[in-house]
């Protein structure tokens, strides 16, 4: 049966459920293949034009004024064949909701196993059943109320729609969590690296590098390293890069070696 005043907030599951085909315009039993084209239209709101809004988040409780008495649908990219009605208690996941599935097929499959239609489904018909824990409606206002236009009454805060101050905090506090979550994470590696380097770092491990003739005197290590960085300090070796032999010296090792090739040359 059609809702006889949609100015009045539903005061049952049942009226609610009245209401909802009465603004949507379709009847229960009816085909529903087009329930997204439907749940994804705009509907008479107080003077606007609003779509059925998203469900809220846990810990939050509809208010007095909120559109459509509180209606809300799952929503991610498109319907979800699944509205949600106020509650005053939460359910076991802090959701102040009761959850109704509206679209269901001929032989009932959808009620009967609690899943949602796919892309690929046909033969849907407007249904309407708890797809959700059991947990009571409770209209968001009386029966004589008037809907308010959006009012900000009952401790609503002016410009929010409507929103409770509580309501405001809430949803800023659930879209900062997963900001908050990551500066603690780069706090907390950050507070680690400044302790690594506080503590000091050097390098540890075997070396392994060619010997290259500089000269006749001279041998050097060249090359580079594979070492692993630690913590703690090390005392770097003495510097001898300065320390070899004189030109001189080398001079003189040359000499001999030429000598050594001429026996007839007398040795100085």
């Amino acid at each position: 049966m059609a809702y006889a005043d949609m100015t009045r907030c539903p005061q049952t599951a049942e009226e609610f459920r009245d209401y909802f085909y009465a603004l949507i315009g379709r009847a229960m039993g009816g085909p529903a293949n087009d329930y997204e084209a439907v749940l994804s239209a705009l509907y008479p709101w107080n003077g606007q034009m609003l779509m059925i809004p998203p469900g809220v988040g846990p810990g939050i409780k509809q208010y007095p004024g909120a559109p459509f008495f509180g209606l809300t649908q799952q929503f991610s990219g498109g319907p979800k064949a699944r509205v949600f009605l106020p509650t005053n208690t939460p359910d076991e996941l802090g959701y102040y909701t009761r959850c109704e599935q509206y679209v269901d097929d001929a032989a009932q499959t959808y009620s009967k196993t609690k899943t949602q239609p796919t892309a690929a489904s046909t033969g849907l018909m407007w249904a309407w059943y708890l797809a959700g824990p059991e947990n009571a409606y409770a209209p968001i206002m009386g029966p004589d109320t008037p809907d308010g236009g959006g009012s900000t009454g009952g401790g609503s805060t002016p410009g929010t729609g409507g929103l409770t101050e509580a309501q405001v905090q809430a949803l800023i506090d659930a879209s900062l969590a997963p900001v908050n979550e990551t500066i603690s994470a780069l706090d907390a590696r950050l507070s680690e690296l400044e302790k690594t380097l506080a503590e000091g770092l050097h390098a540890h491990g075997p070396v392994n590098l060619p010997i290259v003739v500089e000269s006749l005197t001279s041998m050097r290590a060249k090359g580079d390293i594979d070492v692993t960085v630690k913590k703690g300090a090390a005392t770097p070796p003495p510097d001898t890069s300065g320390d070899g032999p004189s030109e001189l010296a080398t001079l003189v090792v040359l000499k001999r070696l030429i000598d050594r090739r001429n026996p007839e040359t007398p040795e100085a």
